[in-house]
């Protein structure tokens, strides 16, 4: 679906396994680690 939708955007949160498929590489966003990406953010 996202590939399909140009405004889209994918969102993978998973703790050691984030993937997105290299289609919607430039539509993605992979946070690893949230804890640490919120901490950042602050």
């Amino acid at each position: 679906m996202t590939a399909k939708n140009p405004k889209a955007v994918y969102a993978c949160v998973n703790q050691g396994e984030t993937f997105c498929p290299k289609e919607i590489i430039k539509q993605s966003i992979c946070i690893d680690d949230i804890g640490r990406t919120l901490h950042q953010l602050l």
